[in-house]
């Protein structure tokens, strides 16, 4: 399904840190910052009301770790969950980061062996346009196979044993865990091959970036901080440990699992920080909230929304394989309900009450909600404009032809040098956006 033009237009300024110097006291700074934000939470309730308002931090000490990691950083970090990235993108930081601090920012979409090549490449290009401060790399710790994952139509039921199976196959040395129960300490250090090696480059071309720029603010000169940002449940710490390609940080399913920032040094004079993973304020259903993991689901104590909010979006009795029950005349069509989705994919797990042996419905609206969050039931949201125009139909047809043309002008160039040993070829350090990764940190105007 598409996301609606204007759906995450209107955005809710953060709390920025108050002024300060090195006169003032500590006492004085955290009093200063605490009067702050008090007023600014008064004035987002004020504003927006209880029922417009989606769920956001509210705890002090989460944003100053953000304000510290903002601070320290030369190039910001905004991880994405590919699903829905608008969701995770909050429009206040980019503009904060890129007019206030002017510092580079890039877009990280994770998770993107969940969708089709295609979808990203619309998502990428989308981005480009809307926010043409900000560059987008792509992430994902499993690989894609498109047999197993189409997500052109409106939902996917994802099959995870196929797909684990055949990462397990093709890397035998790494283990692999499908295990359903949450777990505080799973961990992502199976990669993609190569990205170590790809994220140490990252100290020289970040470095080139500051030259381009020629920004005067260099918070350390001897070395370059990158600062990872993100809602909670992205893959901010399953990103770093597919990076340094063992257990550096915990990674969790639970939402929040990080509660304070890290440093760690990746490669020679680079460092990133890892910031919690932290709620903005939004004007988005709480629902979404939910089925995207941004909030704990153990914590819902009414699950029977989100089911309806998922239902509403897809054919989600046709994913669960659910059927109606016996008693139903089937020469009538059966309306389906929230409820009566759980209660029929209750009787098909076994899920039972202990004394009456009822369909435990509660814990069946759980058990959905943990496979949306999971990505096991895919709810997988498009641009605007990519089902009702062939917008990046015409934009993927471009970029083949360019492509092409300069696969076969490098071609040309490299006969040439054959014959002018002399004559070096500088085109291949233009590193183009569009093939991801971190080559994105080097700048057009370069």
């Amino acid at each position: 399904m598409e996301v609606k033009s204007n759906e995450f237009n209107e955005y809710i300024e953060f709390p920025k840190r108050p002024v300060w110097d090195y006169d003032m006291t500590k006492e004085e700074v955290e009093k200063q910052e605490t009067e702050s934000f008090e007023h600014w939470v008064r004035a987002v309730e004020e504003t927006y009301g209880g029922d417009q308002l989606s769920w956001f931090e509210r705890n002090l000490e989460v944003w100053r770790q953000l304000w510290r990691v903002l601070e320290i950083s030369d190039v910001i970090l905004i991880v994405m969950d590919i699903r829905n990235p608008l969701l995770h993108f909050p429009r206040s930081l980019y503009k904060y980061v890129t007019h206030k601090l002017k510092r580079k920012i890039i877009g990280i979409f994770n998770k993107v062996d969940l969708v089709s090549e295609f979808t990203v490449f619309a998502w990428t290009k989308y981005f480009e346009e809307e926010f043409p401060n900000l560059r987008i790399a792509t992430f994902s710790c499993y690989p894609r196979d498109p047999n197993l994952i189409d997500d052109t139509a409106t939902c996917v039921h994802v099959d995870w044993k196929s797909i684990i199976a055949q990462y397990n196959e093709d890397n035998p040395d790494l283990n692999t865990n499908d295990d359903d129960s949450d777990n505080d300490d799973d961990s992502d250090t199976g990669s993609m091959d190569g990205l170590g090696n790809l994220w140490a480059n990252v100290a020289e071309q970040a470095r080139r970036i500051l030259e381009v720029t020629g920004r005067e603010i260099n918070p350390h000169k001897d070395y370059v901080t990158l600062g990872l940002v993100g809602h909670p449940n992205v893959g901010k710490s399953s990103l770093i440990n597919s990076i340094m390609r063992r257990t550096v940080v915990s990674a969790s399913r639970t939402p929040g699992h990080t509660k304070h920032f890290q440093t760690i040094h990746i490669a020679g004079n680079v460092r990133l920080c890892d910031s919690p993973g932290l709620v903005f304020p939004a004007l988005i259903p709480r629902a979404l909230q939910i089925l995207s993991g941004m909030y704990p689901i153990a914590q819902v104590q009414e699950p029977y929304s989100a089911i309806r909010y998922l239902a509403e979006h897809i054919p989600l009795e046709k994913v669960l394989a659910v059927t109606p029950p016996e008693d139903w005349d089937l020469a009538r069509e059966y309306q389906w309900t929230a409820w009566s989705i759980c209660e029929e994919f209750a009787e098909q797990r076994g899920f039972h009450t202990a004394k009456a042996a009822r369909p435990d419905v509660y814990r069946a609206a759980n058990t959905i909600l943990r496979l949306t969050a999971d990505g096991r039931i895919l709810l997988s949201f498009k641009p605007p404009g990519f089902f009702t125009s062939s917008k990046y139909e015409k934009l993927r047809v471009i970029e083949a032809d360019l492509r092409a043309e300069q696969e076969s002008d490098d071609s040309d160039d490299d006969s040439q040098d054959e014959y002018d040993p002399g004559n070096t070829h500088r085109g291949r350090e233009n590193l183009l956006i569009s093939k991801g990764g971190f080559s994105a940190l080097l700048s057009d105007s370069e």
